[in-house]
């Protein structure tokens, strides 16, 4: 028998999945927090991991284990050198969320130009008149900038583009010369495509300090746009604050945090109204839920019978 810890809630259709192997004692805790998985490590076969931390002392209190499974695809806070010193796989789900991930920066672009919730709330709260303000504008037209043409800035790109929004790229590791040739306008420097964009749109990797600061805001045009559902850290917090507060610039969309929970009775950015936020659930609907946690299950079952795809495998090394 093999043990299979899940470490917290995930979508039923994978916990299913790993209780119909006959050899599986699968067992999921009754929470996702750091703490519960550390007290349940010793006997682990595999561990199906959610956005816990695992570094060299779990790794040495589970020496039972075999795989340890990413239910999702980011491996920040794993050590991947220590696993791969012991042949232990960490695997990913792949592609699963790009396609959720798009659409959600595509509402949040749509519900910031449209004025969707304070054109809600005039209906709500009597004010029809107000509907002359003329406070919505097209999609179509608007020079959108995708920041990072990874595959979740490709999928933008194309929704954005069925809208007729003009696309322009900022990405200096896309290489793709053929790509190139679309109808898109690829920038070489970053602060001429801060410069030039009606929409801004975040979707690059991790980096160690924040893509749009306090410089890069004050090159942005009054009427600007940007939406974050990449990275918390990709935006400097008190500098967007102040920006919106004084209409540098005109709205945002954010569905990460560079602290999460974030201290909303804290963050002044929060008591602002020309933001929308959602609780970092951009690649987090149901289908999307359900195909993260039908990968991460697959990838234990395929470990422990010896059939992992590599594709899945972040340190290949040690297949």
């Amino acid at each position: 028998m093999y043990k299979v810890i899940v470490a917290g809630k995930i979508h039923t259709h994978g916990i299913d999945l790993l209780k119909e192997v006959n050899n599986f004692d699968v067992f999921v805790l009754p929470d996702a927090t750091q703490e519960t998985l550390e007290q349940n490590l010793e006997e682990a076969d595999a561990i199906l991991l959610r956005l816990q931390s695992f570094d060299k002392k779990m790794i040495d209190n589970c020496p039972k284990l075999k795989i340890l499974s990413r239910n999702g695809v980011g491996f920040d806070r794993i050590d991947i050198l220590e696993l791969t010193r012991r042949n232990i796989p960490l695997t990913i789900v792949g592609d699963v969320n790009s396609s959720s991930v798009a659409e959600h920066t595509i509402m949040f672009i749509l519900n910031l130009l449209k004025n969707a919730s304070i054109h809600d709330e005039m209906v709500r709260n009597n004010k029809w008149q107000d509907r002359d303000q003329l406070i919505s504008n097209d999609f179509a037209g608007r020079e959108l900038l995708i920041v990072g043409y990874g595959r979740i800035g490709q999928k933008v790109a194309t929704l954005a583009s069925a809208f007729g929004a003009n696309i322009s790229i900022y990405d200096p590791y896309y290489k793709n010369s053929a790509e190139k040739d679309n109808d898109y306008k690829f920038y070489d420097t970053f602060d001429e495509a801060l410069s030039n964009a009606n929409i801004i749109s975040l979707h690059a990797p991790g980096t160690e300090k924040p893509i749009i600061g306090e410089k890069e805001l004050n090159l942005l045009q009054s009427d600007c746009i940007i939406v974050n559902t990449s990275r918390g850290s990709h935006i400097d917090l008190s500098a967007l604050s102040d920006a919106l507060s004084k209409n540098k610039i005109r709205a945002a969309g954010l569905d990460v945090f560079p602290n999460e929970p974030p201290e909303t009775d804290v963050e002044k950015i929060f008591e602002l109204n020309n933001l929308i936020f959602s609780p970092h659930i951009a690649g987090l609907n149901n289908e999307c839920a359900s195909r993260m946690a039908i990968n991460s299950a697959q990838n234990i079952i395929d470990a422990l019978n010896g059939s992992l795809k590599e594709k899945y495998v972040i340190n290949k090394e040690v297949l």
